[in-house]
């Protein structure tokens, strides 16, 4: 039994969407002079647009999140993007205990490994 519903048009394709091997999705690309023409209203230097998220971020009547949202584009252009992990607090790192814990492992695995026969 097909399940595949059919609105009277042949999509065809491999996913049945009109998507074929080795033809674009999207054969025109980006606009050409997208990028120029964003360039030219804002500036080369981007300075237009961080002066509106500093003002967004400074304007009380805005909402939180907003406010919030221009912060953190500010941030991320001026010193990049936080690490996406916590740093691990604590004792600081021991190198002889990660060695000792490096070695145990490839122990444990050379365990497993099966032996080779002798004479090879």
């Amino acid at each position: 039994m097909d399940t595949v519903q059919s609105n009277g048009g042949a999509t065809g394709g491999v996913t049945g969407k009109g998507f074929r091997p080795g033809r674009s999705g999207n054969p025109g690309g980006r606009p050409q002079g997208l990028a120029r023409a964003t360039r030219e209203l804002v500036g080369e230097d981007g300075m237009k647009l961080a002066e509106l998220w500093w003002s967004l971020a400074q304007d009380e009547t805005r909402r939180d999140s907003d406010r919030l949202e221009a912060s953190r584009l500010l941030a991320d252009r001026g010193w990049g993007k936080a690490a996406a992990y916590a740093p691990v607090e604590g004792d600081p790192f021991d190198l002889a205990s990660a060695e000792a814990a490096a070695e145990d492992f490839r122990a444990a695995i050379l365990r497993l490994a099966p032996s080779e026969p002798e004479g090879a």
